[in-house]
């Protein structure tokens, strides 16, 4: 296994250096490459630490829970978690009783309180995803933005991503008529989506199973007016399938003008010279590319 090079100490910035590895890790994790992830980490945590500066490498601990993660390794991702806590603020947080500020809001709701619940901590993990969504309810628009986030039609979800509140009620025999904010989440949308969508909100006030229909009518819809990968939250379904067109159009014509910039081949192969071990991965896909993959040339 090839050492890493000690960034922090060469010409780089501590924010250029940063960014490289980040993008480094990030290959590996796209290619599952799990243990040389953890591994990786390990040595960016020591170069940040002779460096005089550990605070710097603090980001390894996510890419070390997305190596445990590939895994479904939960236990380990928890102590991966709990030790970046620790690394940043030096002390560790009793969850029960922490006062979780906004600031905190992307941490709770994508890290601990899923990963509660994939290690079966429901009652506290469905009190932090709880205490997540009221913070998040204070946005415009923000029942389309935290649609994922309440419900996904996932019988037994394995990833920190896939995790919503419906899950935590199901394992605690409830139903999502009863969170406090199910009024205000549902009131949150615009109302053409249950018109064109066929379920009425009153009749999902009273029946949250229908949350299913509703649900997949969103995906379904936003997957015949999306091809570019990009997104503009609920106006892509408020809005008139030519207006979403035009728009998706042009933003092809600026990825595509992106994609050709000579700039770009010459940051791949620096990159491979500073880490000749991505050379043996593929390198990620072209817009190009995955404007084929989706048969949207």
């Amino acid at each position: 296994m090839s050492r890493l090079p000690n960034l922090f100490k060469g010409p780089q910035k501590t924010n250029s250096a940063a960014r490289l590895y980040q993008i480094f890790l990030s290959r590996l994790s796209t290619s599952g490459r799990s243990d040389r992830i953890l591994s990786a980490c390990r040595e960016i945590r020591r170069y940040a630490k002779l460096a005089g500066k550990p605070q710097t490498a603090a980001f390894t601990y996510f890419w070390e829970m997305e190596a445990h993660g590939q895994k479904q390794d939960y236990e380990a991702m928890w102590r991966s978690l709990r030790a970046e806590e620790h690394y940043r603020t030096g002390r560790r947080f009793r969850l029960a009783s922490h006062c979780w500020s906004h600031r905190e809001h992307h941490d709770l709701i994508f890290r601990y309180a899923p990963l509660l619940y994939l290690r079966g901590r429901y009652k506290l993990g469905c009190r932090l995803m709880e205490t997540a969504l009221e913070m998040a309810s204070h946005r415009k628009r923000w029942s389309f933005e935290w649609l994922w986030h309440v419900y996904k039609p996932l019988k037994a979800p394995s990833s920190i991503y896939d995790v919503t509140l419906a899950h935590f009620y199901a394992a605690l025999d409830r139903d999502l008529a009863d969170w406090e904010l199910w009024d205000k989440f549902l009131d949150g949308f615009d109302p053409s989506l249950f018109r064109s969508s066929g379920i009425a909100k009153e009749a999902l006030r009273q029946k949250p199973r229908l949350m299913k229909s509703f649900f997949e009518w969103v995906v379904a819809e936003r997957r015949k007016r999306l091809f570019t990968g990009t997104a503009d939250g609920e106006r892509d379904l408020v809005e008139s399938p030519n207006k979403v067109r035009r728009r998706q159009s042009a933003r092809k014509v600026m990825l595509l003008r992106f994609d050709q910039q000579p700039g770009r081949e010459i940051f791949e192969s620096k990159l491979e010279a500073l880490f000749p071990e991505l050379a043996s991965l593929a390198r990620p896909a072209s817009f190009k590319q995955l404007l084929r993959s989706r048969n949207r040339k």
